[in-house]
């Protein structure tokens, strides 16, 4: 029942002109990969969130790349997220 409802939030980010995926951290870059398995690079300029429960939380491309678990690793990294790419109004 999880799943279902983790699918439907991320069919109403779609509707909404959301890229959605995974973000990851490579080389001191910020990306999302989609599920296609699809990588997208992003900017400072791109409008990022992390959903955080069943709220998202805006996060900057430096903040994805400074925050670290108390290991060490990247904090948002594999976190799924929804992305408005700037000077985008349609889907990657």
């Amino acid at each position: 029942m999880i799943f279902l409802s983790e699918h439907m939030k991320e069919t109403a980010d779609i509707m909404a002109r959301f890229t959605t995926g995974r973000l990851f951290v490579e080389n001191g870059t910020v990306g999302i990969q989609l599920l296609n398995g699809e990588e997208i690079y992003l900017g400072e300029r791109d409008h990022i969130e992390v959903r955080n429960g069943d709220e998202y939380q805006p996060v900057t491309t430096r903040e994805v790349l400074t925050a670290k678990t108390v290991e060490g690793g990247a904090l948002y990294a594999r976190l799924y997220a929804r992305v408005k790419r700037e000077g985008t109004n349609t889907l990657p």
